[in-house]
């Protein structure tokens, strides 16, 4: 079996920001334009701390002319720093939002041309939740923690070069008694912070799966009194994050070490700064200067430090993300590498073709191979009919015939050329698979139809339905091809009729049905199989059926799990 690779509840959290990099490609311009403007708005906010010493220190020489002139130019440096610090803020949420509009659009697509292998690997909540959550989390840390994150370290940057420039033994003094024990703080907590972050969203995701898993079978939990049982696994995956979330508490309060330290430091500064006053090292202003500053570096600091924790939940967050993309084998500039998305269009791929199966095996897991060594040669025009017992690999061959599998062994060709090689546009314009279960988006009955490549106009809808004879059957519903469609508005045989229709207007040289008639009365049977008799023409049908009626419309069978070939008797 091929190695199939899976998603990790604690992804590698190495390099993210080097792996994200790529995504920034484009938004350079509107990037360098954040960051300039977020360091004139740190600039002009230290300013402003400068200017009030100088406010003081003309009030203390009472000198009322300069009063005036330090007044006004301190409002307008007030002014001008409110207009920068929401230029910075919009710029930089701008230039968030954007790239992660286009990280949301890559992974969706990833994982829309992931492997059929790996969506069913994974939990539909798992893939779920990295598609929305992780992301909800990132865009909410963009647009909020991250401006403020980025003016806090440069606005501490700057304060402390001022104040350098004013008394640097007062500032050697403020950077001994404070950063030392602040530093051993913050790396108590960061060494804590990775695991406590990445535990939680695991977690996240295992609540949201569950509920994600049991949202289509509450009927069944009902109707086989399972209810309690799945409480119970509920009960367990609930616990799991309430732990989650304490730990998460406990790392987050070592911070609150910051606000003792903060008031030891302001309290020692203010004894400093009076004593240098009093022996003439510093004036009134600068000492107004100095405590207002400090309360400015320990007040960023520990905003600084408080926002390391959502830091660190979005860098968890990017990590899940970015191996979510990894998994998928997609790349920056979009594809995916390997099997059908990254294939090419070859010239002269034939309209109707031979599509040949040759020595292919498959296996899902360890043990023996679902499907072992099976040739075969389906022809343009043919009609196959696949049979056997439950479990003996029919789906797996349609699956395998549409190109949606991969083989372990052997190769799937068409018109003389492998299925893994070509482009899903390719690979789709010429095979079709219509699954048992049909699922359909919400819209109208024209827009489901309308869903294949081409976006075909409404006289060729009209003229597919009228050819496989169901213009009656859509004339009848309330709203015509306008009729509105939802979970249960249409049954079973009604979906399937849905999805040929929608599968021949694609026009493919090959059309797979996987037990298309199951479920539904003779009466619908009888008018699938009409449909797909009409639907034949030159093209190749591979049916996977049980119903002695959908056999004996057969030109072959194919007896799985034997693999063997032969005749249809009539």
């Amino acid at each position: 079996m091929a190695d199939q690779p899976v998603l990790g509840e604690l992804p590698d959290q190495r390099a993210v920001f080097r792996r994200a990099a790529p995504w920034l490609r484009g938004h350079r311009v509107a990037l360098a334009a954040a960051v300039v403007l977020n360091l004139a708005g740190a600039a002009l906010a230290v300013g402003v701390t400068a200017a009030i010493g100088r406010v003081v220190d003309a009030a203390d020489d009472g000198d009322r002319e300069a009063l005036v002139g330090r007044v006004l130019l301190l409002l307008v440096a007030v002014a001008a720093t409110g207009v920068l610090t929401w230029a910075s803020r919009y710029w930089l949420i701008r230039v968030g939002e954007r790239v992660l509009a286009g990280l949301r659009e890559h992974a969706t697509a990833a994982v829309g041309g992931a492997p059929l292998r790996f969506v069913e690997a994974h939990r539909g909540g798992e893939l779920l939740r990295r598609l929305t959550g992780e992301l909800d989390g990132l865009a909410r840390f963009a647009g909020g923690t991250l401006p403020d994150l980025v003016a806090a370290a440069l606005v501490l940057v700057f304060t402390v070069v001022m104040l350098a420039l004013y008394s640097w033994p007062l500032t050697l003094a403020l950077l001994i008694g404070f950063l030392p024990p602040a530093v051993l703080i913050v790396r108590r907590f960061q060494r804590r912070a990775g695991d406590a972050y990445a535990g939680v969203a695991a977690a996240e995701t295992a609540v949201a799966a569950r509920f994600a898993e049991s949202l289509p079978a509450r009927e069944q939990l009902r109707i086989s009194g399972a209810v309690p049982r799945w409480l119970g696994r509920f009960r367990a995956d609930n616990d799991r994050l309430r732990a989650a979330r304490e730990r998460e508490v406990v790392t987050e309060l070592t911070l609150n070490l910051l606000t003792l330290l903060q008031a030891m430091c302001v309290a020692g500064l203010l004894v400093l700064s009076a004593l240098f006053v009093g022996y003439g090292r510093l004036s009134v202003g600068v000492a107004v200067v100095f405590v207002l500053a400090t309360r400015d570096i320990l007040g960023r600091f520990e905003d600084l430090a408080a926002s390391l924790g959502e830091a660190r939940s979005a860098h968890v967050r990017l990590a899940r993300l970015l191996d979510l993309v990894r998994a998928t084998g997609a790349s920056p500039a979009g594809g995916v590498a390997g099997g059908v998305a990254g294939g090419v269009d070859p010239v002269g791929l034939p309209a109707r073709g031979r599509l040949v199966l040759t020595g292919v095996g498959f296996t899902y897991g360890p043990g023996a191979p679902v499907v072992d060594g099976l040739s075969l040669t389906v022809a343009p025009g043919e009609r196959l009919v696949v049979v056997g017992p439950t479990g003996a690999g029919k789906s797996t061959v349609g699956k395998l015939l549409a190109g949606l599998y991969p083989p372990d062994r052997g190769t799937v060709t068409y018109g003389g050329h492998e299925l893994t090689a070509l482009t899903a546009r390719s690979l789709r314009s010429r095979i079709v698979l219509v699954p048992q279960e049909v699922t359909l988006v919400a819209g109208t009955l024209g827009e489901n139809l309308a869903m294949v490549a081409g976006r075909p106009g409404p006289d060729r809808v009209a003229a597919v339905l009228d050819t496989l004879g169901l213009a009656g059957w859509v004339a009848s519903l309330p709203g015509g091809l306008g009729t509105p469609l939802e979970a249960d508005s249409l049954s079973t045989g009604e979906r399937q009729l849905v999805a040929i229709a929608r599968a021949v207007l694609a026009d493919p040289a090959v059309l797979v049905l996987d037990e298309a008639t199951a479920g539904v009365d003779r009466e619908t049977a009888a008018r699938i199989e009409d449909a797909l008799s009409a639907a034949a023409g030159d093209r190749a049908l591979v049916v996977i059926a049980h119903r002695a009626e959908t056999v004996a419309r057969g030109h072959r069978v194919l007896t799985m799990p034997e693999g063997t070939v032969g005749g249809v008797r009539r």
